[in-house]
């Protein structure tokens, strides 16, 4: 395979696991973290450190995973950020949550030095980005896109969708996780229904699955939620909010009414008000147990 020259700026649990197989894929990896420990076994594994400004020069392709629409902006066209240093050709791919108005801000600002920014959220959680079976949803030019498909995005993710201009990469995540998160309250609703009427909640959850009633939140969700655990191992519900805020937001630039996306974005805030913050957002069946004086939970 034709070795490629790529940078990852943000190491964290997602961005690691992007870097990581991306050695595996034996391209020439350049990382960056603002936490010395995030990059650690990644140097170790022939890994080169160099900040965004050094990096931006020696690179291809440069992806960023990083956690605020403006950490993202200013990492990429900061005075400090990589922008001065793009060559002409070079291509930028955001794998952040973002808002599309953010994509097509710094798309905008590349295109005049000749680069190319590409919007890519991805789903599947830390599960999917250590086995490199992500969907992947990108925006920007097509051009850009069928460049990075076959040497980067097909390294990191299963089903790679390209959406469109830039922006719609990101409106397209939004709307899924404005569905992952409706469906979500509403199996803890359906869950505790359930229960108070004495149904088995390990039952419930196979019958439910084989039926009408079937999503990925009942096919995936239900054994940690009866075990109590609420480790947060596919996100946390700070995160949940972060996203809920963006879908809003999103939607209120629109001019759309979410009237579930915004009664969500109040329960789930709630409930990281009560310090669950760090939990999985699943913590939130805990609200509909107490309502409902039942418990679907083992323990």
């Amino acid at each position: 395979m034709d070795q490629k020259r790529v940078g990852v700026i943000g190491t964290g649990r997602m961005g690691n696991a992007f870097a990581w197989n991306l050695i595996k894929a034996g391209h020439k990896v350049y990382v960056y973290d603002i936490n010395p420990k995030a990059v650690e076994n990644l140097v170790g594994q022939g890994a080169i450190l160099s900040p965004p400004s050094e990096m931006a020069p020696q690179v291809e392709f440069i992806i960023t995973s990083l956690p605020k629409n403006e950490i993202v902006e200013g990492t990429v066209i900061g005075p400090k950020g990589l922008l001065p240093g793009l060559g002409r050709g070079s291509i930028v791919i955001d794998m952040s949550t973002t808002l599309p108005k953010t994509a097509q801000v710094i798309a905008e600002e590349l295109a005049k030095k000749g680069s190319d920014f590409l919007d890519a959220p991805v789903s599947g959680h830390m599960v999917g980005a250590k086995n490199a079976s992500l969907t992947v949803m990108v925006g920007g030019r097509k051009e850009a896109f069928l460049r990075v498909k076959e040497p980067i995005l097909e390294k990191l993710g299963k089903n790679i969708f390209y959406a469109g201009p830039s922006g719609a990469g990101q409106a397209l995540k939004l709307v899924n996780n404005l569905l992952y998160n409706l469906n979500r309250l509403a199996m803890c609703e359906g869950l505790v229904l359930g229960a108070k009427a004495g149904i088995d909640p390990e039952i419930m959850c196979k019958a439910i699955s084989l039926s009408t009633g079937g999503s990925y939140v009942i096919n995936s969700l239900p054994p940690d939620i009866l075990k109590g655990n609420f480790e947060g191992r596919e996100s946390s519900l700070n995160l949940a909010c972060k996203t809920l805020k963006l879908i809003t937001d999103f939607a209120d630039e629109l001019n759309v009414n979410l009237l579930l996306g915004n009664m969500a974005k109040q329960l789930y805030n709630f409930m990281r008000l009560q310090e669950h913050g760090e939990e999985s957002p699943s913590t939130v069946i805990q609200f509909y147990e107490s309502s409902a004086g039942v418990k679907v939970r083992r323990s």
